[in-house]
C-alpha cells in the first residue's frame, strides 16, 4: 500500500526556508485523499480547493506556477547583531 500524502505543515518552516513547492502528484493525490474525488490534472477546482485548504493550515501564500504549488509562511528574520 502506498505511503499516504500529507499536506506540508507550515510549522516545518524555518526563517531560512519559509517556503515550499508542492509537486503536481502531492497536490493531486492530497486532493484525492481528502475529497475521495480522483482528478488526473490540476485544475482549476483543484487549485482553488488547495489554497483554500492551504490558508487553513495556516500558510500565508499558496499560489500556483502551472501545475505546482508554491506555499509560503511569513517568519520573523532575526537580525544579526553588528560587529
Amino acid at each position: 500500500m502506498a505511503r499516504p500524502f500529507v499536506f506540508p505543515d507550515p510549522n516545518d518552516r524555518s526563517p531560512n526556508d519559509p517556503s515550499v513547492i508542492v509537486s503536481p502528484t502531492q497536490v493531486l493525490g492530497i486532493y484525492k485523499q481528502y475529497t475521495g474525488d480522483r482528478m488526473e490534472r490540476v485544475t482549476a477546482k483543484v487549485q482553488e480547493w488547495f489554497c483554500e485548504k492551504a490558508e487553513t493550515y495556516g500558510w500565508d501564500v499558496a499560489r500556483f506556477s502551472g501545475n505546482q504549488c508554491f506555499l509560503e509562511v511569513k517568519l520573523e528574520k532575526k537580525q544579526l547583531p553588528e560587529d
